[in-house]
């Protein structure tokens, strides 16, 4: 018996590494497993998580696995805890738990809050589980030299932070892969790096690494945050405030970030502030900036799904809007920029565009 389960079980561990296993396919295929494993289709979840393996080209066996979160000792609290969240996701708030909710005269109002619910805990769990895959693959593989010393740098600079802080930039560092794609544009060694929407800094400490005559400023609506990059930037003499990203004041810049702040603004203020940007950019400057694609199907449902959630828990009391990548092209060509966009997946499985314009050298400059 013992010996058959050993044999059984160096056939699966043979199975799973040969198929594909980088970090985004397998974040992907633990993603689609723990998500299947949630939603209440029993019966059929084995089949479903396996043909959207096959379809998308996922990890069958890295993908069947994660199911396997629908088990006996954790089905009660996935039950529950599903139920709960869809009736606040429909009412604003969570009912008092009993398995009333789901018979008698409030059995149909349980079972659309359970398939509701379980939809967004499978989004919420899937993810949590795809960073964590996605993770220890990441730090099992060998790391670009220049990109591992620019993670180091932004890493010190928020080594005297509190705990969570400190911890957040460092999970950032390793799960957004945005940093890994700024690594390979050709950021600048001088003039003036603005972040619009900085956070807690990162994003500039990135691009000034081992670059001390940059100037860095930028602004955010978190105060906690600004104080925290206040604190790990001061060295840098960073320019850090707590301001509105529409009346921000844009200096004459080198490099311009907007990193996932565009789909908290209406329609005529993006438009707005990109033309601010590209009229604030300086030749050979270049503007950088993120946006979910809406051209990805299922993972783009996904995103939207991920990002809808996180505006309802900040409470920001708009819905995340973001424009076609056409609008985006357009009001950066029409400023005269040349532009390119990349389409990529995160390490979570989010999908974006990238986007970078460049404003021409003057022509008594080439």
């Amino acid at each position: 018996m013992i010996g058959t389960a050993k044999a059984r079980f160096r056939q699966f561990a043979t199975t799973l590494f040969s198929e594909q296993l980088s970090a985004g396919r397998a974040a992907a295929a633990v993603f689609v497993g723990i998500f299947i494993g949630i939603v209440p289709i029993y019966g059929f979840q084995t089949l479903a998580a396996l043909g959207l393996a096959f379809v998308f080209r996922l990890n069958k066996p890295l993908t069947f696995a994660s199911t396997f979160i629908n088990n006996p000792f954790l089905q009660p609290f996935l039950v529950v805890g599903s139920v709960q969240l869809g009736f606040f996701l429909r009412t604003g708030s969570f009912q008092p738990w009993s398995i009333a909710l789901l018979s008698g005269a409030q059995m149909k109002q349980g079972l659309i809050s359970w398939a509701l619910g379980s939809i967004a805990l499978g989004v919420l769990v899937g993810a949590l589980g795809a960073a964590a895959t996605a993770l220890a693959i990441s730090l099992a593989s060998a790391r670009d030299k220049a990109l591992r010393q620019r993670i180091s740098f932004v890493n010190r600079l928020y080594e005297e932070c509190d705990s969570f802080d400190r911890g957040f930039v460092r999970w950032k560092m390793r799960l957004d892969r945005i940093f890994d794609l700024l690594a390979t544009e050709e950021l600048g060694s001088t003039g003036t790096v603005v972040d619009l929407g900085c956070g807690y800094g990162m994003a500039l400490a990135f691009a000034a690494a081992g670059l001390p005559k940059r100037v860095l400023t930028g602004c955010d609506l978190n105060p906690h945050r600004i104080e925290v990059a206040r604190r790990a930037l001061y060295e840098t003499g960073a320019e850090l405030r707590v301001e509105d990203i529409r009346t921000f004041p844009l200096p004459p810049a080198n490099l311009i970030l907007i990193l996932d702040v565009l789909q908290y603004l209406s329609f005529e203020e993006q438009r707005a502030l990109l033309e601010r940007c590209c009229a604030a950019l300086e030749p050979g400057g270049r503007f950088i900036f993120r946006v979910h694609d809406k051209q990805r199907g299922f993972w783009s449902s996904i995103t939207m799904a991920f990002d809808r959630l996180l505006f309802s828990c900040e409470g920001a009391g708009v819905r995340p809007l973001i424009l076609t990548a056409g609008d985006y092209q357009q009001v950066l060509e029409s400023a005269g920029l040349e532009v390119r966009s990349h389409r990529f997946r995160n390490r979570l499985p989010l999908a974006h565009v990238l986007f970078v314009a460049q404003r021409p050298l003057q022509e008594h400059e080439v």
